[in-house]
């Protein structure tokens, strides 16, 4: 077997089947699909956990500050006599005793710290922000996840997750003052944990259930995908096949019925001369039989050139660059010089060969009867999953996109590439001359 076709058999083995594409492609997606159920879970248990962690913290740091902090806070507490403040520091410890509560302060509206766990703080002053000095008078409550990070925590360690409430109060002689607590965030965890174990479950199950649902139904269009690919590459192989056979009909009905007429009387002809030869044959007899045997030789040659195009050289294995080149060397003999570039290593079915010749064929021959060039460029490569064939010239172009009119050849190739899934132009270079694209699948029928 030539090399080429041993290529093409070992590419066919590479093939999957539409059936196996499609259940990959629906477990890639699937997972995916899982991944992504999964960060969405994620994002909406930490969505929602947060929410109700804060509404909670809200609502004890409004309990604690205007039940328990505000009404022992008086006028003493704010002037830091000793032993004012012993009473509410009792209290407030309690609240911290079992970690639900990491520091508690008590603001005056001059950011005044009156009270604090630490007692470093106590009787300083620092900067509030407009939205806690906006609490000052009022009771709202204002919560958020933060860090201990801030001019308010001189020597605290960043800690993350804490959820800072600021709650406004009036102290027992009806002074405002803000209400400041760190309620700890494990709370919240908890709650996204319990929120994420007890949504995905749902959701897998849910997801699995439908891709089990909508599984036969994928399966049955991939088999239907298949079998319309089968039916199509069972039509193209019964056309070319054909295609095949009706050429080496024509072309071996040429050869052995007209060519052989021909080249008889081409070979009778001057047997005719010489007995036109004596003085009895005009002048004007003599030409004319002259004159026939230049127009027999001529017509039997351009019928030789006509079987080689309607049924190409063997393409097989190497058959291509060696076509190409004896289309270079005809076309050569005709005064147009034909530059080839083709990696030597390039194989490709017989099919696709052919498609190919056909392309470079019609482009030269084109190139020789209207461009007027001299050079001809003729450029076949493989890119991804496709043939491309340029042939170009440094002629006179073309006046327009389109293909020519009475360009039979020309509009029956493109017919041709595209019925087999591919694209040709005809355009002008912007250095001059013409340039014949096509581009077609490698693979022209699929297994």
């Amino acid at each position: 077997m030539a090399p080429m076709a041993e290529v093409a058999v070992g590419r066919d083995r590479r093939q999957t089947s539409a059936v196996r594409e499609a259940v990959v492609r629906f477990a890639a997606s699937s997972v995916v699909l899982f991944l992504a159920l999964v960060a969405v879970s994620l994002v909406l248990a930490s969505h929602i956990a947060r929410q109700e962690a804060l509404r909670d913290a809200r609502v004890k740091g409004s309990a604690i500050g205007n039940l328990v902090a505000a009404p022992l806070v008086n006028a003493q507490v704010r002037a830091h006599l000793p032993g004012a403040t012993s009473e509410l520091t009792t209290v407030l410890r309690n609240r911290m005793s079992d970690g639900s509560v990491t520091h508690v302060r008590l603001w005056s509206q001059d950011g005044e710290v009156l009270w604090s766990d630490q007692r470093a703080l106590v009787g300083r002053r620092f900067i509030l922000t407009r939205e806690v000095s906006s609490l000052f008078g009022t009771r709202d409550v204002t919560a958020a996840v933060t860090t201990l990070r801030g001019a308010g925590n001189p020597g605290e360690q960043v800690s993350a997750g804490l959820l800072d409430v600021y709650a406004g109060t009036q102290d027992a002689g009806h002074l405002p003052m803000v209400f400041e607590a760190y309620f700890s965030g494990d709370s919240m965890r908890a709650d996204e944990r319990a929120i994420f174990t007890g949504y995905l479950p749902i959701a897998i199950a849910a997801l699995l259930l439908f891709q089990v649902s909508v599984l036969p139904l994928a399966l049955s269009l991939a088999r239907r995908v298949e079998r319309g690919q089968a039916e199509r590459s069972s039509w193209m192989r019964h056309a070319l096949l054909a295609s095949d056979l009706e050429r080496r009909r024509i072309a071996q009905d040429l050869h052995d019925g007209v060519i052989q007429d021909l080249a008889g009387l081409s070979y009778a002809l001057p047997v005719l001369q010489a007995e036109l030869s004596g003085d009895s044959a005009t002048p004007a007899a003599r030409a004319m039989s002259q004159q026939f045997s230049h127009i027999l030789a001529r017509d039997v040659a351009a019928l030789r050139l006509l079987i080689t195009d309607i049924y190409p050289p063997n393409l097989e294995g190497q058959g291509l660059a060696t076509a190409i080149q004896d289309l270079a060397r005809s076309a050569g003999k005709r005064g147009l010089e034909v530059r080839v570039g083709m990696a030597p290593d390039l194989a490709v079915p017989v099919e696709t060969a052919r498609l190919a010749y056909r392309v470079v064929r019609e482009g030269l021959r084109n190139i020789a009867k209207h461009a007027q060039a001299t050079i001809a460029m003729v450029e076949i490569g493989q890119v991804s999953e496709d043939i491309v064939v340029s042939v170009s010239d440094n002629g006179s172009g073309v006046l327009d996109r389109e293909t020519p009119r009475g360009h039979l050849g020309l509009r029956l190739l493109e017919d041709a590439v595209g019925d087999l899934g591919g694209q040709i132009s005809l355009r002008s270079l912007p250095s001059g001359g013409a340039e014949l694209r096509a581009s077609f699948p490698v693979n022209l029928i699929q297994p």
